[in-house]
């Protein structure tokens, strides 16, 4: 189970709407003593997310809680998200490096359109995944875990 620490922000219904994450490094990286991603958070500003999920454990606003989601989930999501685009960005640059020595062309050419192939299957990729939806089984959803 892959966790993380959130907080309460409102409950209703039977459901809690957790705020996840913040523009808060930790405390070393507070400090300016880290080891520096902290940095790359300010310079990202990344925002908190909010999720609505079923108050399974009786928590109240303002309470912090540990939200988790299986590593199952998890590792689908990476093999979709990162390392598909990767797979087909290799393929893409091989096939086009491939197909520009049967057609003799230059040595920047071929770099050239190695790189033109890789970058455009990579997109294609990216683009099947932003269309493609993806349903996954109740119990694999982010749910909440445990108050601390």
């Amino acid at each position: 189970m892959i966790e993380q620490q959130g907080r309460i922000v409102g409950v209703v219904n039977g459901r809690a709407r957790v705020r996840l994450g913040g523009m808060s490094g930790c405390p070393s990286c507070d400090e300016g003593r880290g080891c520096g991603a902290g940095i790359f958070g300010r310079l990202l500003k990344r925002n908190p997310v909010e999720l609505e999920l079923d108050n399974s454990i009786g928590a109240s606003a303002g309470q912090g809680v540990m939200v988790g989601v299986s590593e199952r989930i998890y590792l689908r999501l990476i093999g979709r998200f990162y390392l598909l685009p990767l797979l087909a960005g290799l393929v893409g640059a091989a096939v086009a490096f491939y197909l520009s020595g049967l057609m003799a062309f230059s040595q920047g050419a071929a770099d050239a359109v190695s790189l033109i192939g890789g970058m455009c299957c990579a997109a294609l990729a990216v683009v099947r995944n932003r269309k493609v939806s993806t349903e996954f089984p109740e119990t694999f959803i982010v749910h909440l875990l445990r108050v601390i």
